[in-house]
């Protein structure tokens, strides 16, 4: 799913950088994830931000032509396809994982990637979900709308989970059933991420047809 040696560039680019402003890969593949699952794309800049965290240096690479950023675009572009072809993208990418009974570092690293997107896609998902509200009541209250949000929610709140795995089991009146359900939590949160990226698609289209109508 993800070019190999593209991804191999950039994990060594991020590990160049200074401890406390280093993202692993997995969180950037997870912001990436977030940040394309939304009905409208912020740029690559937003990507850049992410990464750089303040560090004009970082920024510049990944904004002009380089080694580092023609990786970068090359894993955004393999998420992006994988999300219009509607893959699974965790599976893909921690296969392992369906046989754990805790989430790898590497997947809580993805988590709070894609948490990291959501917070700056939050003022167009929630234009968006009231959107998907004002649907249903414009189609006899079918529940469609509602019905996705409460997945959305509950999404969130899994994504939330598995990146702060050992919180979570400190919170648990029954740590041992939270991580016999891991595998579960897994396949479902793959499912339901699936879902939000092809409803943003869905989304986009809309608005588009909508400006178009203009």
């Amino acid at each position: 799913m993800l070019n190999k040696e593209s991804a191999d560039v950039f994990k060594n680019y991020l590990a160049s950088q200074s401890e406390t402003q280093q993202v692993s890969l997995d969180q950037v593949i997870g912001f990436m994830s977030g940040l394309l699952a939304c009905s409208e794309f912020f740029g690559e800049s937003e990507l850049a931000n992410y990464i750089a965290d303040g560090d004009e240096t970082v920024f510049n690479t990944l904004m002009t032509e380089s080694a580092p950023r023609d990786a970068m675009i090359e894993l955004l572009d393999n998420v992006t396809e994988a999300q219009v072809e509607q893959k699974k993208l965790l599976v893909h990418l921690y296969p392992d994982e369906v046989k754990a009974n805790e989430p790898s570092q590497a997947l809580q690293d993805f988590c709070i990637g894609y948490i990291a997107a959501y917070i700056v896609n939050q003022d167009i998902w929630h234009s968006d979900l009231q959107f998907l509200l004002k649907a249903d009541e414009q189609n006899d209250n079918a529940g469609d709308g509602q019905l996705f949000i409460d997945n959305f929610e509950a999404t969130l709140d899994l994504l939330t989970t598995l990146a702060m795995w050992d919180q979570a089991l400190a919170n648990h009146p029954e740590p041992d059933k939270l991580g016999e359900g891991f595998a579960t939590f897994f396949t479902a949160l793959d499912e339901s991420l699936s879902e939000i990226a092809t409803m943003a698609l869905m989304l986009e289209d809309e608005k588009l047809a909508m400006i178009e109508q203009e």
